[in-house]
């Protein structure tokens, strides 16, 4: 949700049309200088390395999303998304991102190796 204004200058959010349809890429669809269940040290360099890789292999199309105050963007988990480079410092990019999920899901990051838990 956007707290402002977001222009190009200020690094918006960029996303891939329709990279939500393809299968989830986990850690062993990559590799990551690991060995067995453990990353290497660099996981996500090669990580964007292999996204940018499979984005042109499949001609997925950035859009950019310059967001007005109050906008609502609403993706897909599996939904390929990054920031543009926030080229004036001088501006901010305010905004808030919220992550939902099934109540007795967990929540748990792949490239990171660790699930997300919340107690009550």
């Amino acid at each position: 949700m956007a707290l402002e204004d977001i222009g190009i200058n200020q690094g918006p959010l960029h996303y891939y049309s329709g990279s939500h349809q393809y299968p989830y890429f986990m850690n062993k669809d990559f590799k990551h200088g690991g060995k067995g269940m453990f990353l290497g040290k660099r996981p996500y360099d090669f990580y964007e390395d292999s996204i940018s890789k499979f984005v042109k292999s499949n001609a997925l199309k950035k859009e950019i999303f310059l967001a007005k105050q109050g906008d609502v963007l609403i993706w897909h988990a599996n939904l390929l998304h990054g920031g543009e480079e926030h080229l004036d410092k001088s501006l901010s990019r305010k905004s808030m991102v919220f992550h939902y999920y099934a109540k007795e899901a967990i929540c748990y990051h792949e490239i990171t190796q660790r699930p997300a838990l919340i107690s009550q």
